[in-house]
């Protein structure tokens, strides 16, 4: 009786133990799973806030297949430590037995970083999870993905006086700049010139700034010759210089003042020193001649007598 129940036993496992090493592990206990909870076979470009700001977001989950409760150490890093971007998760977890747990990794930098670094230029970032009993790591997983800077374009404008007075039927020229404070190189698209209550001043060839490539870390410079006409009044002029990005479409602009003088204003100072000269002239002329030698009543008799005595001797 004995034999036959052993020959049940062993006839019940041996299909078991005829099973290959790789079916044998299937039968194993069920273990765990760290992957990434979105689709991180490409390169992820960082999320920007406030126009400059890094601000995003990256889920991982943990899936427990065991019975069990199942204790996980997180550990996020970067693959270079002069990477400024904080990072910012649950570091400790247990995901109980039989779920799938979602943890969230913030990535955060408010310093500019996004302009220090090339959009071409990946960050990989590596995510361990080490599995805990008793202090002691049992088992470990990794993912990594590359994530990346994001484009950011950023062209700014200025203008700068030379000092030179604009009269009119003449032109002064001003220093004009655009530099670029983004990451990737742009262009300049749509340059506009506003002139605001002088219709007689002109801005030349601004229009020919369209398409012109300023580099990473360029400051483009040039000069703008602006010319009044002839027929130009006394008038202070608004002159408002725009461009756009070809990167993103944001207009950059600068608001400068200029001041005209008129011809007829320059002709009726030279008329009024004239006249001043003039007056000044005859002043001195009257002030000369007042100054001759005069006579009084009293010596006039005097030296008409003398004279007359004189006569009178002769005789």
């Amino acid at each position: 009786m004995k034999f036959k129940v052993g020959l049940i036993i062993i006839l019940f496992l041996l299909p078991i133990t005829a099973l290959p090493v790789g079916a044998q592990d299937q039968l194993q206990m069920p273990s765990w799973e760290l992957g990434w909870d979105e689709d991180m076979d490409g390169t992820h470009t960082l999320k920007l806030v406030n126009g400059d700001e890094i601000e995003d977001e990256l889920i991982i989950y943990i899936d427990n297949q065991r019975m069990s409760d199942l204790n996980i150490e997180l550990t996020v890093e970067w693959d270079s430590s002069d990477i400024p971007i904080e990072l910012d998760y649950q570091e400790s977890i247990t995901i109980s037995g039989s779920t799938n747990e979602t943890i969230s990794i913030t990535l955060k930098n408010e310093n500019g970083y996004v302009y220090e670094r090339s959009p071409n230029s990946t960050m990989v970032i590596s995510v361990t999870a080490d599995e805990v009993a008793l202090e002691q790591s049992t088992s470990n997983q990794n993912i990594e993905a590359d994530v990346e800077i994001p484009e950011v374009y950023d062209l700014v404008v200025g203008a700068t006086s030379r000092g030179e007075n604009l009269f009119a039927g003449s032109f002064i020229e001003y220093d004009f700049n655009i530099e670029n404070m983004g990451n990737s190189d742009d262009a300049v698209d749509n340059p506009m010139v506003s002139i605001r209550s002088c219709p007689n001043l002109d801005v030349e060839n601004f229009d020919a700034l369209d398409g012109q490539v300023i580099a990473v870390g360029q400051n483009f410079q040039t000069k703008l010759k602006l010319t009044a006409s002839t027929a130009h009044p006394d008038r202070t002029c608004e002159v408002t210089l725009s461009i756009d990005s070809s990167g993103n479409q944001l207009t950059s602009s600068i608001t400068i003042e200029i001041e005209v003088t008129a011809v007829d204003s320059t002709a009726d100072d030279s008329d009024q020193n004239d006249n001043d000269n003039s007056q000044s002239d005859e002043t001195t002329e009257l002030t000369e001649s007042s100054s001759l030698p005069f006579l009084s009543f009293v010596e006039f008799i005097s030296v008409t007598l003398v004279a007359n005595s004189i006569l009178m001797r002769r005789k």
